[in-house]
């Protein structure tokens, strides 16, 4: 199930962006990383940071932080619906 649902996403994908050839794919990412790259320069200089900085606060210690939080909150969501239906 899962598969074919994955398949129909790459497929419409294709479809929808016009990507014949892995070429124009890469041309799409490589335009959406570097209009990233571009963001976090203006937000660099706008917070007065700087591009580097921005980045390790954003990738190195928020993300995983973020990540860690929401895997706790599971778990505890997990732990209140096992007490609660009484597993």
């Amino acid at each position: 199930m899962i598969l074919i649902l994955l398949l129909c996403i790459v497929f419409g994908s294709n479809v929808y962006f016009e990507w014949g050839s892995a070429q124009e794919f890469q041309k799409d990412v490589d335009w959406l990383f570097w209009a990233c790259v571009k963001i976090l320069q203006d937000w660099g200089r706008w917070t007065g940071l700087g591009y580097n900085l921005l980045n390790i606060i954003i990738f190195i210690i928020l993300q995983p932080l973020l990540i860690l939080i929401f895997f706790l909150l599971w778990r505890i969501e997990v732990s209140k619906r096992k007490r609660r239906n009484g597993y």
